[in-house]
């Protein structure tokens, strides 16, 4: 009697024990529910605590709506987003481009709170192709910005532009007498980019323009001045050393009027000061140089040089006997004047990402035509390589006939 009474109670306290087991394992379950935050078919599917992490990753990282087609990346939303565009593409040289580089057809812009002005021309910014406010993938590189709205064509593994809507180089993939040194370069703010679009990432706000020339004479054109106020806004690759206004003595008033000019146009760290030949010969911050071009070069042989180099250093404007010439491509001179302004950009090198901007003439009439542009009417200057102001207007120079 005993001993059935017994095995009862242990039969019930091993009944109790496994409920007890059961009910944790429950508990445990609805836990793992709860932690989930995605949908309840999906939840079925996992298996463990690792899938809902992975799964929790990917869609915060690149979560996507059928219904209108916006893409989420690092929380910022984008219209329109199709995704990057890879792959490395072979080429044989000598045989044309149609044949064997990959062309890319335009995808079409995104909408973006981040966007980029990007130029295309040619002939040194005489014919416009494209002109347009495009937008911005944050930290994507500038090939994306391209792809999208460009129908672009690509060599060596991918990370040149060899063709831009069908217009294509004429060195990449010829020989003998049909090569010609005809390509596409580009800038960034007004500065010759160091680097290859597939590796600059564009900052927000950024000019990137792209123009199609002969570089048979002028290999690199490190500075243009068709992207003013750029650089001193947006400086270059995210970095900005501020910007100084260096005049000779007679044109502090007017150097003081085009500093609250550029500050009307956003640009924060800007100064004057008397000119300093010697500052100019390693620049550490941007330069605009205001004087009558004999008074500036007198004493500076950094100015002289320009002069001297002009055609090849990519400077279209030459002063010599009081007069200001206007030159081609070729260094041929085209136009000539006995009273007029200039303004053009110089750097040292393709490597120089701090350019120096010339504003200067013949005479105070000369710099003081050269500067109402720049203070009154900036837009006369969009897209030219270097300007000549005279009494029949404002020329963009280099010449292409």
């Amino acid at each position: 009697m005993k001993e059935n009474i017994f095995k009862k109670y242990i039969g019930m306290i091993l009944i109790l024990l496994l409920f007890t087991i059961f009910m944790a394992g429950c508990n445990n379950a609805q836990k793992t529910k709860e932690i989930t935050n995605i949908g309840d078919k999906q939840e079925e599917q996992i298996e463990n605590n690792s899938q809902i992490k992975e799964q929790k990753s990917e869609n915060i990282e690149n979560e996507k709506s059928s219904s209108d087609n916006v893409v989420i990346i690092d929380g910022v939303a984008y219209k329109g987003y199709k995704g990057p565009v890879q792959g490395e593409i072979k080429y044989k040289e000598g045989t044309p481009a149609d044949e064997n580089s990959h062309s890319y057809k335009a995808s079409g812009d995104i909408e973006s709170p981040y966007h980029v002005d990007l130029i295309v021309t040619r002939d040194y910014g005489h014919k416009t192709i494209f002109c347009k406010n495009v937008g911005l993938v944050k930290d994507e590189v500038g090939m994306e910005v391209l792809f999208r709205n460009l129908d672009i064509q690509t060599a060596y593994g991918g990370g040149f532009v060899n063709a831009i809507n069908g217009i294509e180089s004429k060195f990449t993939f010829y020989t003998g007498k049909d090569r010609k040194k005809m390509d596409w370069f580009y800038w960034v703010n007004g500065i010759l980019a160091p680097v290859g679009v597939a590796e600059y990432r564009p900052q927000p706000n950024d000019e990137i323009w792209w123009d199609y020339h002969d570089w048979s004479i002028t290999m690199f054109i490190p500075a243009v001045i068709g992207s003013y106020p750029h650089p001193f806004i947006n400086g270059f690759f995210g970095k900005n050393p501020g910007t100084v206004i260096m005049y000779t003595e007679d044109f502090k008033e007017e150097a003081e009027k085009l500093k609250q000019s550029l500050s009307d146009l956003g640009v924060k760290q800007v100064d004057t000061a008397l000119f300093d030949p010697e500052v100019i010969k390693k620049p550490k911050k941007y330069y605009i140089l205001v004087g009558v071009w004999n008074e500036l070069a007198k004493n500076s042989k950094v100015i002289r040089d320009i002069n001297k180099k002009n055609k090849l250093i990519g400077v279209y404007a030459k002063f010599q006997d009081g007069k200001l010439y206007g030159l081609n491509f070729k260094g041929k001179v085209i136009s000539t004047h006995s009273e007029a302004g200039a303004i053009f950009a110089y750097a040292s090198s393709i490597g120089s990402t701090r350019p120096i901007w010339m504003v200067t003439g013949t005479n105070d009439k000369g710099v003081k035509m050269a500067l109402d542009i720049l203070i009154n009417n900036p837009n006369a200057i969009d897209r030219h390589f270097g300007a000549i102001i005279s009494k029949d207007g404002v020329e963009n120079i280099p010449y292409v006939d």
